[in-house]
């Protein structure tokens, strides 16, 4: 990991992706309704602003090794999330 900033905007890029592309399945594709589409996009809204504050508060602030193991673990979780959204728009 390089710094807080750049994985901040990696967050906030992909989840912009992610709504992005639900206003297309929404407005252009016609492949949702209006509830799947505010649930899609109040999950992702829930997503950036949950792994934000996770990224401003790493455990272990004076261990290198816990503050790695707790940003790899944060990274795993956000493409967890990212993919279980991916999955509901493809559907």
């Amino acid at each position: 990991m390089a710094n807080r900033r750049t994985l901040k905007k990696g967050i906030q890029l992909v989840t912009s992706d992610l709504i992005t592309e639900s206003y297309i399945n929404y407005l252009m594709l016609n492949k949702m309704d209006n509830a799947g589409f505010d649930a899609i996009v109040e999950k992702i809204a829930d997503v950036n602003n949950d792994f934000l504050s996770r990224v401003n508060h790493p455990n272990g602030t004076k261990e290198p090794k816990l503050v790695k193991a707790y940003y790899k673990k944060l990274i795993e979780d956000f493409n967890k999330e990212v993919d279980q959204i991916i999955e509901k728009l493809n559907k």
